[in-house]
């Protein structure tokens, strides 16, 4: 599911570390990012503090860096949005979630799986 965005990955050996419940939102995120910026460069995808975190920059890094603040900004308003998103769907199993702070990590699960995700948070 998640090969489009596996493409842009600065490291191709990088396992995405969200849970299953969150590849649509990623490869939703993805194609957002790949309309603005087509030759974008990620660097990771992960659940960050309960929320999706998908670090990119607007192209392939060079030194001194090869993009502008407004490109670089319009990158984040766009990432930002799903990392928004995120808030409200399991992660487990993409139905509608909130906040669990039950754990040693925050995860966002819908009640069923709450019950199911150990206390590792090992989804």
């Amino acid at each position: 599911m998640l090969k489009p965005v596996r493409q842009h990955l600065r490291d191709p050996s990088y396992d995405f570390d969200v849970g299953p419940g969150w590849r649509q939102l990623v490869l939703e995120c993805h194609r957002a990012v790949v309309a603005e910026f087509p030759e974008y460069e990620l660097l990771a995808v992960k659940q960050k503090w309960g929320s999706l975190s998908f670090q990119a920059f607007p192209r392939l890094w060079e030194p001194g860096g090869n993009w502008t603040d407004a490109e670089y900004s319009r990158l984040h308003a766009v990432t930002d949005a799903f990392a928004d998103r995120s808030q409200g769907i399991c992660e487990r199993c993409g139905a509608d979630g909130s906040l669990r702070e039950s754990r040693r990590i925050l995860l966002v699960l819908c009640d069923r799986c709450e019950t199911l995700v150990p206390e590792h948070g090992r989804l």
